[in-house]
């Protein structure tokens, strides 16, 4: 059953100056302006927007009446993310600028439905949890590292932001010195960092140390039990919470299907359509650090990660090599849609697809660069029978294929204007190589009591690479025209984020108590419901004049 959250008659007041058709009815309003970049927080939505007839069929096909429209609160909500390399920082400064406006529609929903300005939740970008709107977020390689950051650790944007710098600025600052068939970088600066990021954002170890061996599988008995133990995950589960999954690569799949570390248990339906493609089963006891590690195991980039899991059967232990999911789907939409259709079937859509990129790349290169690290790599006869190996040993699948993706997923949805959306940079980032890693000089100028003027010049890690990527960002998510299509970014942010809040708002007044709990992270420690005080310290909201 359809379910509007209401739209108060008294927010366009009908006077002689408001615009009216000519049978005398108040004319639509005109969707609300998209955001200035980094103008955000001081803008809200027009209040006019409420007016905006849902039936409209020019509101259908521009998106407008799907962001109006919450056909089922808990329809899941997905996010999906592109690997990349260091070019994923781009896709994080689109979930922050998403955020934004996220925190735009909540509280001017806020506004409309708490009149006791005492008792109105605040809501500031900085603070929103996107896992308190999504509930599976898929990610491949870089992008694997980012869906458990802001998924399985819970991480607000600007944490994963700065962790990110941290983590490319250790990984790519520094090459190895190797032989021609080894690898280019050290892959124990990830697992280090990672290992940190967990001891410093552990949801569930909160009043006691972290040792940053937390499993992936959302609560695993660490006695020792195997995640096959574990409650299935199903469409009518109420115990749910935001759900990470990494696509990564195994020897033993095939050419094009990659292997998915999940934090929940899934098993597919005897009765699921014939044509479904089935991943692996289940769910894996692998440590955060080790699912990061597999999923972004590039080829001649990092070592791959071998580690003992369950077979097919899930009866007995076998050891697997794990590598970068990118070689199988960079783009892991197609994966989510299926999982999804696997779990609530055939004959329904997700609330929301959003797949985010990580720069459309060159036609010309596929992003890797070098694939033979050091010298050689860059004598034409070694640079292709390196590449020639790379196909076929490793079943290579070229990064562009993440737009083939995407089209395959327009055509499925019928267009962008529904419950499928994708946020790519366009331009700017095609010639980016995944390691990409330049730093930057600032020069500071200072003067003294003296009047005398001094300089100190001061080394920003990565400064050239990230600057780049941010005015590439900036210049696409401010484009206010697109011809290609149903809207441009600027819009689909806004409908994108109005969505994600209808949603929310619409769980949380479902009255279904327990579930809305677990889903909020609530129920984290120990299944027992925190109080309010707890509430606010992670993050659910802040209440005007409240602690």
């Amino acid at each position: 059953m359809s379910q509007n959250l209401p739209r108060r008659p008294f927010i366009v007041e009908h006077t002689s100056n408001s615009p009216t058709t000519e049978s005398g009815d108040i004319a639509p309003a005109p969707p609300p302006t998209p955001a200035q970049p980094h103008l955000l927080k001081s803008r809200r939505p027009s209040l006019a927007i409420s007016t905006v007839s849902a039936s409209s069929q020019g509101d259908v096909h521009t998106g407008k009446s799907w962001a109006e429209r919450v056909e089922d609160p808990w329809l899941p909500l997905i996010l999906t993310l592109d690997g990349g390399g260091i070019r994923g920082y781009a896709s994080l400064l689109i979930i922050e600028r998403l955020m934004d406006e996220v925190a735009v529609w909540e509280n001017y929903f806020e506004q409309l439905e708490q009149p006791n300005q005492a008792r109105r939740k605040v809501f500031e970008a900085k603070d929103l949890l996107p896992a308190h709107y999504f509930d599976f977020m898929y990610g491949t390689s870089t992008g694997g590292l980012i869906a458990t950051m802001l998924g399985r650790l819970r991480m607000n944007v600007p944490d994963c932001l700065a962790y990110y710098k941290v983590v490319g600025n250790s990984l790519f600052a520094h090459r190895r010195n190797i032989l021609p068939l080894g690898t280019k970088y050290k892959h124990k600066p990830l697992e280090k960092a990672v290992k940190e990021i967990v001891r410093k954002h552990c949801p569930v170890h909160v009043d006691q140390p972290c040792d940053g061996e937390d499993w992936l599988p959302w609560h695993l008995d660490e006695q020792g039990e195997e995640p096959v133990y574990l409650e299935p995950y199903t469409a009518d589960s109420t115990k749910r919470i935001c759900q990470s999954i990494c696509l990564t690569a195994t020897h033993g799949t095939a050419v094009n299907e990659a292997y998915l570390l999940r934090s929940y248990n899934h098993y597919y339906d005897a009765h699921a359509p014939f044509w479904l493609t089935q991943y692996n089963i289940g769910a894996d006891k692998l440590r955060i650090w080790e699912a990061t590690r597999a999923t972004s195991a590039a080829p001649f980039f990092f070592k791959a990660l071998t580690a003992d899991v369950l077979d097919e059967t899930r009866t007995k232990t076998t050891r697997t090599s794990f590598k970068d999911g990118g070689i199988r789907q960079n783009n892991p939409s197609v994966a989510a849609y299926t999982e999804f259709l696997s779990l609530y079937g055939d004959d329904r859509r997700p609330a929301l697809l959003l797949s985010i990129g990580t720069g459309v790349p060159s036609k010309e290169n596929d992003g890797f660069g070098e694939t033979w690290p050091g010298p050689l790599g860059h004598i034409p006869a070694v640079k292709k029978l390196a590449e020639t190996f790379a196909v076929f040993k490793n079943m290579l699948v070229k990064y562009t294929q993440g737009e083939q993706t995407h089209q395959t997923m327009v055509l499925e949805a019928k267009g962008q204007h529904t419950w499928y959306k994708r946020l790519n940079v366009d331009k700017g980032l095609q010639n980016m190589k995944l390691d990409n890693w330049v730093d930057s000089e600032e020069v500071q100028t200072t003067t003294d009591a003296t009047n005398k003027k001094s300089t100190k010049k001061t080394t920003i890690p990565g400064g050239q690479t990230l600057r780049r990527m941010e005015e590439a960002t900036n210049t696409y998510l401010h484009r206010t025209q697109d011809s290609h299509e149903h809207a441009p970014p600027s819009t689909m942010l806004v409908q994108v984020a109005e969505k994600m809040v209808r949603h929310r708002r619409a769980r949380e007044a479902s009255g279904e108590t327990e579930r809305w709990e677990y889903y909020m992270g609530l129920r984290l420690r120990d299944g027992v419901c925190l109080g309010r005080e707890e509430e606010e310290e992670v993050g659910v909201f802040k209440v005007v004049g409240g602690k």
